[in-house]
């Protein structure tokens, strides 16, 4: 089987069950495409010997009986069968990524009233995916030069671990960055504050 099209396809989003024939040794896998964030989570081609079929819908699934078995056709299947069918075995997946978006005071790195909010959020994000992987990445508007924003945004990124640190979490990685204002989220002139741009970009795996 060779990913395909998404790089960033994990285990987490193909469901894969080896199913044991009443009455005889032949082995069926069945492969299902679960969905990411609500939206298609992207696509792999499974291929082998025999053949080849592309899976690039939510829900989407094959079977391939045996190891030398020809993939079959693509179905789309009822979410609330599958659920029903692999609930078990999807219960026991790692959790998908989780994302954050957080925004800052101009030229400092402290949080809005909203996003000082969702920083229990983020620390039960972290608790659930234990161990974790957290990264975040600082961001800023276009006011003041090139080399304070590096610097404003690499302080908004490492004071947010802090704060989570400070609430209770424990991720088994961090990795911190700043963009400055290099990445802006609107695009403005320079020297233009625009709030959106102030922000922190917050993964938690």
């Amino acid at each position: 089987m060779k990913s395909a099209v998404c790089r960033r396809l994990l285990l987490s989003l193909c469901l894969l069950m080896l199913v044991l024939l009443s009455g005889c040794t032949v082995q069926k896998s069945v492969i299902v495409l679960l969905p990411e964030d609500g939206k298609v989570s992207g696509a792999i081609t499974v291929e082998n010997a025999q053949g080849s079929q592309l899976l690039n819908q939510s829900w989407q699934s094959l079977e391939i009986a045996g190891p030398e078995g020809r993939p079959t056709r693509p179905v789309v299947l009822d979410e609330k069968a599958v659920r029903d069918e692999f609930g078990k075995v999807m219960a026991a997946m790692p959790l998908q990524p989780a994302h954050f978006l957080l925004f800052y005071k101009q030229g400092s790195a402290e949080l809005i009233p909203d996003s000082q909010r969702l920083l229990p959020t983020i620390v039960t994000a972290i608790k659930e995916r234990h161990p974790a992987q957290l990264s975040v990445v600082g961001h800023t508007d276009t006011m003041g030069t090139p080399e304070f924003n590096y610097q404003l945004g690499l302080l908004r990124a490492t004071s947010l671990v802090d704060l989570l640190v400070s609430l209770g979490a424990a991720p088994a990685r961090v990795d911190t960055s700043s963009r400055g204002n290099n990445d802006l989220l609107v695009k403005t002139a320079d020297q233009i504050p625009e709030p959106r741009n102030r922000r922190a970009e917050v993964t938690v795996r």
